[in-house]
């Protein structure tokens, strides 16, 4: 058994990764900022050591990798704050690799960056050799905080991996939402390519990386199957039988109308990625290799619920959406 350190513990992906590693038998020291919260106890009673503290104030990390093996920082800000996010990201990288150098036992340092660092590439296949070339702040500041890790490596006897990751789905992240309610909003033309992952495939990375992943690497984390937003949001209307679209809204009528300029990048920006590196590093095959695998499994849920009558119908009609679609995008 191990002991690892999750930075951002009580986060959608680090929850699930400490409840993972709890199971597993593995010791658990958990930072978070607000320790009282119905979460954290849940953590802390499955057995995780809880430790206040704050990557933006480097006293609060004091001694907090001693004794550890293996690091994960999964922390992240919103990308509308600019001052937070240099805190958070690039500020905390440094506190937080200087205290795992003082504790003299970290084995690998593992940080969850974004695929926002790409830019936008179109259709062209985007590997980890691809240029970085940010179409935002938030994008530059991943760099920058790629680059602390990175660069430490290369200076300090401190494994240090970085990982790109796709737009994370799944329970409590369901793409299908606004589709449902009706409030899916598109900006631009919907082809750009959109890179996913599903919280428990990215769950299994993150174990697998601690073990297998190479010192000094960037891997690119997102699904076998990268799809355009336009199709991706075609099939669910067609697996779930829903007669209304989404709402389209150009680029330069979005900028025209005030909408934040970082958001409006983020969301047009076209990544149609490659995870060949992830797969055959870490030895690794995806429960959810595309997004429409899940989106079958939820739609022979939600069917019955959105029409009743027309279950029959519409549960053959699932997986011939999907296979079309399918189809038509390796294709």
């Amino acid at each position: 058994m191990a002991n690892y350190l999750i930075v951002g513990a009580a986060g959608y992906t680090g929850a699930r990764l400490a409840y993972r590693l709890l199971a597993q038998g593995h010791s658990v020291r958990g930072v978070v900022c607000d320790p009282d919260t119905p979460l954290v106890d849940d953590l802390a009673a499955h057995g995780m050591v809880v430790w206040h503290g704050d990557v933006t104030n480097p006293h609060s990390l004091v001694g907090v990798a001693e004794g550890i093996e293996y690091v994960y920082n999964l922390t992240s800000a919103s990308i509308l704050n600019t001052a937070v996010l240099q805190r958070t990201l690039v500020d905390g990288n440094q506190h937080l690799l200087a205290a795992c150098s003082r504790s003299k036992s970290v084995r690998a340092y593992i940080y969850t960056s974004g695929v926002a660092v790409y830019g936008d590439h179109r259709a062209t296949l985007v590997t980890e050799d691809t240029p970085p070339m940010p179409c935002c702040k938030a994008g530059e500041l991943m760099l920058a905080a790629e680059q602390v890790v990175l660069e430490h490596t290369r200076q300090h006897d401190l494994p240090g991996i970085v990982l790109r990751v796709a737009t994370i789905y799944g329970t409590e992240r369901d793409f299908t939402d606004p589709v449902l309610h009706r409030t899916l909003t598109i900006f631009g033309d919907g082809n750009n390519f959109v890179p996913r992952i599903h919280i428990d495939d990215l769950v299994a990375v993150l174990l697998r990386v601690a073990t297998y992943g190479q010192a000094g690497s960037i891997y690119n984390v997102g699904d076998d199957q990268p799809l355009r937003l336009r199709d991706l949001y075609a099939a669910m209307q067609a697996m779930l039988d829903l007669p209304q679209s989404p709402r389209w809204y150009p680029h330069a009528q979005a900028l025209h109308h005030g909408l934040n300029p970082e958001m409006v990048a983020l969301a047009t920006a076209s990544v149609r990625l490659c995870n060949a590196r992830m797969k055959d590093e870490l030895r690794l095959a995806l429960t959810y290799p595309s997004a429409l695998s899940w989106l079958e499994e939820r739609a022979m849920q939600l069917v019955p619920l959105l029409h009743p009558l027309d279950f029959a119908r519409s549960s053959r009609s699932v997986v011939g959406a999907a296979h079309a679609l399918e189809l038509e995008v390796r294709c």
